[in-house]
């Protein structure tokens, strides 16, 4: 099980499920500013651990990710898809993992803010 907290430790999740071979660097808008090392899980082995209210989300332009970051030391832990056509995908910031070396999983470069390419 992979487990990730935020600096306050009010806000974990629980992974069911291996590192992945490759985390993700984008450089849209919203991953250069939150500054996030994407590992992606299908929902279901993602338990969220926070109390009722301990968190707050954000979601902006088209409306298809929901950014969830703790609400007392504002960590972003993690984007939920809001997006119908995917909804079976969640990226975690990989930064956050308490168990795993993160510095020994390939990084791979997306292009998010304009080709939606995978630079490698």
């Amino acid at each position: 099980m992979i487990e990730a907290a935020c600096l306050c430790g009010n806000l974990k999740l629980q992974i069911d499920g291996e590192v992945p071979a490759a985390l993700t660097s984008c450089n849209c808008t919203s991953c250069r500013r939150y500054a996030g090392l994407m590992a992606y899980f299908h929902p279901s082995k993602v338990r969220v651990v926070a109390g009722a209210g301990s968190t707050h989300e954000y979601s902006w332009g088209d409306k298809l990710l929901a950014f969830v970051r703790c609400g007392e030391c504002g960590c972003f832990s993690h984007w939920r898809s809001l997006d119908p056509g995917q909804p079976d995908r969640l990226g975690v910031n990989a930064r956050l993992f308490t168990n795993v070396d993160i510095g020994k999983v390939r990084i791979r470069r997306f292009d998010g803010a304009e080709t939606w390419k995978y630079l490698d």
